[in-house]
């Protein structure tokens, strides 16, 4: 017989009688709960992996990277770029990715600072946008092969994306040379924005 539950004495329906005597009934309590925290205990540890579950970074092969237009400004030229989701997986991407100006061939002629380990992310759905402008200065290299273009290093081993050119000529964004030959080119870009 357990406390706080008497047999059932001449009952019809079978079910239990509940005795409420004082001291039966707080040792009852007591025991629900104690089941309570036990069960709410075994609940916080089964939970916790499921919370600290993150969504994951954006991989370069996720994203699609378009030049939309160059613009010319005081010997810089900036472009307007559209970044595209384009996986089935919601992911993360991080501002400011090292950026580059490259040429046909890959190479890099004027390269940027180191891809942020820090800065702000911005939570991509699939097919979800964003919008960036890159602004690019003193280009004192060799000619340049067409198209040129930008490229997105991600931070650590996520991988580089080329963006695709206006056009398989465009020289547009290559910036006209304001200092000796030879000399660093700057280029830089304005955090994600929708």
């Amino acid at each position: 017989m357990s406390p706080g539950i008497s047999q059932p004495s001449g009952r019809v329906d079978g079910r239990p009688r509940v005795d409420r005597r004082p001291g039966v009934m707080s040792h009852t309590l007591r025991l629900l709960a104690t089941l309570a925290v036990a069960l709410a205990s075994a609940w916080t540890v089964t939970a916790s992996p499921v919370a600290a579950a993150t969504t994951p970074n954006c991989l370069a092969t996720q994203l699609s990277i378009r030049i939309v237009d160059w613009q010319g400004a005081a010997g810089s030229r900036i472009a307007d770029v559209f970044l595209v989701n384009t996986s089935f997986v919601t992911c993360v991407v991080r501002n400011y990715p090292r950026v580059q100006l490259v040429d046909r061939h890959g190479i890099v002629l004027i390269n940027g600072s180191a891809a942020s380990t820090t800065a702000g992310l911005h939570t991509l759905q699939p097919l979800g946008f964003l919008r960036s402008e890159v602004s690019a200065s003193n280009y004192c290299g060799g000619t340049a092969t067409a198209p040129v273009t930008l490229a997105f290093r991600l931070q650590g081993s996520l991988g580089r994306v080329v963006a695709m050119p206006r056009s398989s000529a465009d020289t547009s964004g290559v910036p006209p040379c304001l200092g000796a030959p030879g000399s660093a080119g700057h280029i830089a870009m304005h955090a994600w924005h929708t």
